[in-house]
């Protein structure tokens, strides 16, 4: 697609959706690593993970999400294995409001379309990235609040690392009704390499070196989001939950999607389903979308006549 017929296409099909108020919450305490030990960790309030949303499957939790837009839900390919897209589109249901899902107050968002990476591997779970869009748009507002998501790829500019869900607590046990939370650290992929097998270029690690902590069943298409050194007040998606060798082991980091590798992937694919998300470039480079690209695009949008 040209930049011309995109440009047609976010203008007379969508309003363009630019994230100027993405990874904001309402509540203005610090998240901090608790004394208290998802596998070691605590309850979490909603408010302070407005972008958290469950997935159910006929009514039962499949995996977590987060909210990308008004339109869009970001998740994990791997929770849609054996599923084609008419099973997922008539089966599916997002759940968004409590940080308790047995709460009767919540909101429920029905499932339009499942956009599954097209080189996602169901063996080695390499591309486990994948987009929901809705049948009607959610309300965007102090409750449900878009992450944002971003090109660094350092992970020596980020801080406070987050993973959230509702997947079980205590390996073999049942999954809880409340949301948890925890704190973990990222690891280099070359460290992660060496010690979890099959890693590719496309996984992104976190944990504690003293184990305890982690992501674990349930947790899937979870997000983890951190902030960076020198913006503590936005919080961006950095991984999605995706696999590991057991749940909080000792020097056995959990394994997540590597978001900034998809962010062409994102852009193109909403704009071709007729609701475009756009990211903000917030780095040195930008595979689709340079902040001249983004200032020339604009020029052709108001060029463009619609029909």
């Amino acid at each position: 697609m040209n930049v011309s017929a995109w440009a047609s296409l976010l203008r007379c099909n969508s309003k363009i959706q630019l994230q100027g108020t993405c990874g904001q919450r309402t509540s203005t305490k610090p998240e901090k690593s608790e004394i208290l030990e998802i596998t070691g960790g605590v309850s979490a309030d909603i408010i302070d993970f407005p972008w958290q949303v469950r997935i159910l499957y006929q009514g039962r939790h499949l995996c977590g999400g987060s909210i990308l837009s008004e339109w869009w839900i970001l998740t994990a390919a791997h929770c849609f294995i054996n599923r084609n897209n008419f099973e997922i589109k008539s089966g599916l249901e997002i759940i968004h409001g409590e940080r308790n899902i047995d709460t009767k107050n919540l909101t429920r968002m029905k499932v339009d379309k499942s956009i599954i990476h097209p080189y996602f591997d169901s063996w080695f779970l390499d591309n486990d990235i994948a987009l929901l869009l809705l049948k009607s748009p959610f309300k965007l507002g102090v409750k449900e609040v878009p992450i944002c998501l971003s090109e660094v790829n350092d992970i020596q500019k980020w801080r406070n690392c987050w993973v959230t869900g509702w997947g079980i607590t205590i390996p073999m046990q049942d999954m809880t009704s409340r949301l948890q939370k925890v704190n973990i650290k990222l690891v280099k992929w070359e460290t992660c390499s060496h010690k979890v097998p099959i890693l590719t270029r496309n996984m992104l690690c976190a944990g504690s070196p003293q184990g305890g902590k982690d992501a674990c069943q349930g947790d899937s298409g979870s997000p983890l989001v951190c902030q960076k050194n020198n913006h503590q007040s936005i919080w961006y998606q950095l991984g999605i939950v995706s696999w590991g060798v057991g749940c909080g082991r000792k020097k056995l980091p959990g394994v997540y999607t590597k978001v900034s590798n998809y962010l062409s992937w994102i852009d193109t694919e909403t704009a071709m389903s007729g609701k475009p998300y756009v990211h903000e470039p917030d780095s040195g480079y930008s595979l689709l979308l340079s902040p001249w690209a983004i200032l020339l695009l604009y020029f052709v949008i108001l060029l463009l006549p619609c029909d």
